[in-house]
């Protein structure tokens, strides 16, 4: 922990802006981009959030118009082979319902168990009557969220840290070019120098 705290110390002392007459004009600019690159993440929060919301809203509105019916096989359920010798069901079977809206339909529904024609079984069906996935749960809305935001932030985060870095970098060039120019007037001073 202390050495967490060490570190934090040294990247504040490093950053702070102050009157210390060493500190070059370049540090002080530097200062300044990573107070902007700090202020653009936090920025970065708020269309996080609303895209997060947004993500949420969308997932549930998908899901809001699915309803269970019970459907009526059409025909028998294909018995397949499985490994070590059991025997399974399944696959995609014809089946028959009725929507919520009195119309009827058929299609082909996911059967995971051998069944023969006339059973019935639950699917779940969208708005317009065809078979449809579950609607999500409370905890894959919060996932689908909580990645969202995090994606979002994620990018945020890379742009505005490349950002930073090419600013640096580009300090860095002034900084050598300006320890350049100081040692060759350090170079002339000691060469004129008399002895």
């Amino acid at each position: 922990m202390k050495r967490v705290i060490d570190g934090v110390t040294r990247l504040v002392r490093r950053y702070r802006l102050d009157g210390n007459p060493l500190r070059r004009r370049t540090d002080r600019w530097e200062s300044a981009g990573l107070a902007v690159a700090v202020l653009l993440l936090l920025l970065a929060l708020w269309p996080a959030t609303a895209a997060a919301r947004q993500a949420y809203a969308g997932a549930q509105a998908e899901g809001a118009d699915r309803r269970q019916v019970r459907a009526t096989l059409l025909a028998d359920a294909p018995v397949t082979a499985l490994s070590f010798g059991d025997v399974g069901g399944g696959g995609m079977v014809a089946a028959g319902w009725t929507a919520p809206s009195g119309r009827r339909h058929t299609g082909k529904v996911s059967v995971l168990s051998p069944a023969k024609a006339g059973a019935q079984l639950v699917i779940w069906i969208d708005g317009s009557g065809r078979p449809a996935p579950p609607p999500p749960s409370e905890a894959e809305l919060r996932i689908t969220a909580a990645a969202t935001a995090v994606m979002i932030l994620g990018v945020a985060a890379c742009l505005v840290l490349c950002a930073f870095a090419a600013f640096r970098h580009a300090l860095d060039r002034v900084r050598l070019r300006d320890w350049a120019v100081a040692w060759s007037l350090a170079d002339d001073h000691w060469r004129h120098r008399p002895f």
